[in-house]
């Protein structure tokens, strides 16, 4: 009797392995622009299908092979992740934490990563631990967030060998070790997180737990800013412009890396492409887009952006 309920739960995971392979290749059809592709995964998801209502929620979010849509992919995820799909709990966590407008629901990205961080996945993991350590709609945690942290980070997560490492830079939770900092960041960067990019730009810069490189500062400057982090940008911009760590200057370039910065609501990235439209530097001056930019700086909060707004609204000539 034990040998044949072990022989059947062999063949079960055999079948869900294979399943699963068979609707992966289905979803890369399905993304390469095949509709009957698209129409299989959709019925076996009708009809049930855990990893197929995850993968229709996948092609919603990113819109290959399926309408762009974050509310159908909420739809398809909570489908999943109600039978207990654990990358589709993250995936709701991601939206309702992340996407604006009515779907964004603080509250309800927590209960999703918490479900995933407590079946052991660990992005969820690092995303509850930093919850706890930034006071995040919770109540500001160190030791329980360092716990969450040092789980996901003993599973290789690279957000939480970043913020792990921040930590000990910060002295936070841990005695101030910035050669241990440094080297839990560099594992994060090595694993493509783009604020470990950052940060270990920073560190190679300012010569912090390791030896000063300027090549290294560059690389994972590039490394970061590719992957929009948005101080990435902002600093490769200022990088660009002054002919700064070896590059030569290149103020198209330097513009070009402002304006991503700035889109993604960079303070320092919008005062600077402000000033850039009111003085005409690179651009054609633009008193309309000038002002634009330094509204929006000014509204974060930043002094100067601050300042010269008051001046366009008092009609003081501005001296940027």
């Amino acid at each position: 009797m034990k040998l044949a309920l072990a022989f059947l739960l062999l063949a079960s995971a055999a079948a869900a392995a294979s399943n699963k392979a068979d609707l992966g290749d289905l979803a890369k059809q399905a993304a390469s622009g095949s509709a009957p592709a698209r129409q299989e995964i959709e019925r076996r998801a009708n009809g049930g299908d855990a990893y197929a209502e995850h993968l229709m929620g996948l092609m919603h979010v990113s819109g290959q092979g399926a309408v762009q849509s974050d509310t159908q992919a909420v739809e398809w995820f909570l489908r999943a992740a109600k039978k207990g799909h654990v990358p589709s709990q993250h995936n709701l966590g991601v939206i309702y934490e992340r996407t604006p407008g009515s779907l964004r629901d603080a509250a309800e990205a927590r209960r999703w990563y918490l479900s995933a961080a407590e079946q052991g996945y660990a992005r969820s993991q690092a995303k509850i631990g930093a919850f706890y350590l930034d006071g995040a709609g919770v109540p500001a945690d160190t030791d329980l967030g360092k716990a969450w942290i040092e789980k996901a980070a003993a599973q290789g997560e690279p957000y939480a060998l970043y913020r792990l490492g921040m930590l000990y830079l910060e002295g936070r939770g841990y005695e101030k070790d910035p050669k241990k900092a440094a080297q839990l960041i560099a594992q994060a960067a090595d694993g493509k997180d783009r604020d470990a990019q950052f940060q270990a730009a920073l560190l190679y810069h300012d010569g912090r737990g390791v030896a000063k490189d300027r090549q290294k500062t560059l690389q994972l400057l590039r490394a970061a800013a590719d992957q929009r982090q948005a101080e990435a940008e902002y600093m490769l911009a200022v990088v660009y412009r002054m002919g700064w760590l070896g590059v030569k200057r290149n103020e198209k370039q330097s513009l070009a890396l402002l304006h991503r910065s700035a889109v993604q609501g960079h303070a320092p990235a919008q005062y600077q492409l402000g000033l850039a439209y009111a003085a005409g530097e690179g651009v054609k001056p633009d008193s309309e887009e000038a002002y634009g930019w330094l509204l929006r700086a000014a509204r974060q909060g930043h002094a100067p952006a601050i300042e010269q707004v008051r001046r366009i609204q008092s009609g003081v000539k501005k001296n940027p």
